[in-house]
C-alpha cells in the first residue's frame, strides 16, 4: 500500500465522483481508477461501489477513510517537520493535552515561549483517553500534558503541579450532595473503566485501588474522551475520580463534582518520548517547570508543587536529563491542597 494510493482513495471518497477527483489530483481518470483497483486488490475487497450516477463507500471503504486521513495527516506533518529541519528551521512544536491545562501555566508558557521563538509555530492537540502516550511514541506530538502515575520505559515525565482530586458522580447519587468524600465512602461503587492504552497502575490510581485495598467494579463502557466519559457518568450507573480542574472547565447538569479527601492529589506532568531531543524541546520543558513553580507560589492558586524532598523516580526527569527545580518526586508524595 502506497501513500499516493491512500491519497487518491481519500480524494475519491470525499468527492464520491470519478470525474471530479482526477481534476483535483491532476491525473487521468483511467490512471486513478487503476490505482484504486490496485488498492482494493491489496485490501482484498471493494472499497467503493460505482454506478453510472454515483459512487458510494462500502463498509470497508468507510473504515479505511478515517484511518487513511490520519495516516496522511501524520505523514504530511512528519514531512513538513523534516523539511524544516533540513532548512535549518524548526517549523512547529506539537503539544498534546489530556484535558484542560491550567491557564496559569499554559497562557504565560505559550506567551513567553512565543516571544523567544517567534518563528516556531506551536500547535495544541487534544488527546483522547484511547491514545494514552501513543501520540508521543508515534511522533504525532512532541510533548504531552498528562497525569501521573506513569512508569513507561520510553517516556520521561516532568511533574509540574498538584491539585486536589474530585469524585465525579451522577447528580442524583446518594452522596453527591456531601461537602467532601473519602475513599471509604465509595466502597462497592462501579467506576468508569479507562482504555487499555493506559497502564494498569494509571487506571488503578484513578479508581482508588490502593485506598480501597482492592479493584472496584468497573463498567463495560469505555469513555474515549472527556465528553463521552461525563455522559457515561451522567447516565447514573458509575462514578470516577479526576483532577479538580475538570470541575472548573466542564459544567454538566447531569453530574456532581465532590472534593476527595484522604487520598493523594492529581499531578500534572509534561511527558516526552525518550530520545535525543532538540534544544527546542528542552527549552520548552525548562520554561514550563519555571512557570509552574511561579504559579504554585501564588497565594490565590489551588495548585502546589510536587514534593521536592521525595525520592525521585528513575522515569522522572526532564528532557536531556535536567530536573527542574521543584519538579522531582513521585506524585503520591504531593501535599494535598484545599478546595478552590
Amino acid at each position: 500500500m502506497e501513500l499516493r494510493q491512500l491519497r487518491y482513495f481519500v480524494t475519491v471518497a470525499e468527492d464520491l465522483h470519478f470525474s471530479r477527483a482526477p481534476a483535483r489530483l491532476h491525473l487521468a481518470q483511467s490512471a486513478l481508477s487503476a490505482q484504486i483497483r490496485r488498492l482494493e486488490a491489496e485490501v482484498g475487497g471493494p472499497l467503493l461501489v460505482r454506478s453510472t450516477r454515483r459512487v458510494t463507500l462500502t463498509p470497508a471503504g468507510e473504515a479505511l477513510l478515517s484511518d487513511a486521513r490520519a495516516i496522511l495527516a501524520a505523514a504530511d506533518g512528519a514531512l513538513g517537520r523534516v523539511a524544516a529541519l533540513a532548512r535549518g528551521e524548526q517549523s512547529a512544536l506539537v503539544i498534546g493535552a489530556l484535558g484542560p491545562v491550567p491557564g496559569a501555566l499554559l497562557s504565560p508558557l505559550l506567551a513567553r515561549f512565543g516571544a523567544g521563538r517567534p518563528h516556531v509555530r506551536v500547535e495544541l492537540r487534544a488527546l483522547d483517553f484511547s491514545e494514552g502516550v501513543q501520540g508521543l511514541r508515534q511522533g504525532r506530538v512532541d510533548l504531552a500534558f498528562v497525569y501521573a502515575p506513569l512508569h513507561e520505559a520510553d517516556v520521561e515525565l516532568v511533574p509540574l503541579l498538584c491539585e486536589q482530586r474530585v469524585v465525579v458522580l451522577p447528580i442524583a447519587h446518594r452522596v453527591a450532595q456531601l461537602p467532601a468524600l473519602r475513599p471509604a465512602d465509595l466502597a462497592g461503587e462501579t467506576f468508569v473503566v479507562q482504555p487499555d492504552s493506559w497502564p494498569q497502575e494509571w487506571r488503578d490510581y484513578w479508581t482508588l485501588v490502593d485506598e480501597l485495598c482492592s479493584r472496584p467494579p468497573t463498567s463495560p463502557y469505555v469513555g474515549q474522551n472527556i465528553e463521552d466519559w461525563l455522559h457515561l457518568i451522567g447516565r447514573g450507573a458509575m462514578i470516577d475520580t479526576c483532577p479538580s480542574i475538570i470541575a472548573r472547565y466542564y459544567s454538566w447538569s447531569e453530574v456532581a463534582f465532590v472534593p476527595l479527601i484522604d487520598a493523594p492529589p492529581s499531578t500534572l506532568v509534561l511527558a516526552v518520548h525518550r530520545a535525543p531531543y532538540p534544544p527546542l524541546i528542552d527549552e520548552f520543558v525548562a520554561l514550563a517547570a519555571e512557570i509552574a513553580a511561579n504559579a504554585a507560589r501564588n497565594p490565590d492558586t489551588v495548585y502546589t508543587l510536587p514534593d521536592p524532598t521525595a525520592a525521585p523516580d528513575p522515569a522522572v526527569g526532564s528532557a536531556n536529563g535536567h530536573t527542574p527545580q521543584g519538579a522531582a518526586g513521585e506524585d503520591r508524595e504531593c501535599a494535598d491542597v484545599g478546595v478552590e
